[in-house]
């Protein structure tokens, strides 16, 4: 009870505090609910499009209000990258197998993710006129070398302790939405034709 009280008099307002039989798993019957799909597949694409659309979602909530662009920025990035790495980790699996390419599940490094996409691409005999192959691999590149290891927006300091340097101190958000749409709309083409060369 103390505690509650303190936080409410610091923070000059009354807030939900824990009750007896809290379960943030019960599902309410007669409310709204999330399915979580049990199917593999479909769980797959629900992650890498949720990811997106969820740093998509902060993204809206930071540009209208900028108070909360600070506090926002670190899951905007780490949700980008991690939908990023689904969406290279889906096309090799679901596409590479067709063509002897392994599936990638225990990197988050895109230095192995991004060749074996390629070699995926090339093994299907994929064109690329609009050289957007080389534009997304130049910004999965920067991803990478801001967040090598998917830890830089996640957490201020490594396993040991010591402070993770950031490679820059601003952004743009609206650049980076801008950008990201046009990466996630070519994974989304990708799929499509691979889908079509797959069941020629």
């Amino acid at each position: 009870m103390a505690k509650r009280l303190t936080c409410e008099e610091l923070l000059g307002k009354e807030f939900r505090w824990p009750q007896p039989g809290d379960n943030p798993f019960d599902v309410d019957e007669n409310g709204d609910h999330a399915a979580l799909a049990e199917n593999d597949f479909t769980r797959f694409v629900l992650m890498f499009e949720g990811y997106r659309k969820s740093a998509d979602a902060l993204v809206d909530r930071a540009l209208d209000d900028w108070r909360e662009a600070d506090f926002l920025i670190y899951p905007i990035l780490f949700l980008y990258r991690h939908a990023l790495e689904l969406n290279l980790k889906y096309i090799i699996n679901v596409y590479g197998r067709q063509v002897g390419v392994e599936p990638v599940w225990n990197s988050h490094n895109f230095n192995v993710l991004w060749p074996r996409f390629l070699e995926v691409l090339e093994r299907f005999g994929t064109d690329d006129p609009d050289r957007a192959d080389r534009i997304v691999g130049g910004v999965i590149a920067q991803f990478g070398n801001v967040d090598p290891g998917s830890f830089s927006h996640r957490y201020p300091c490594d396993r040991f302790g010591n402070p993770i340097p950031l490679v820059q101190d601003r952004m743009s958000l609206e650049t980076l939405k801008d950008v990201m749409d046009g990466v996630f709309g070519y994974f989304t083409g990708t799929d499509g034709y691979l889908d079509r060369l797959a069941n020629a």
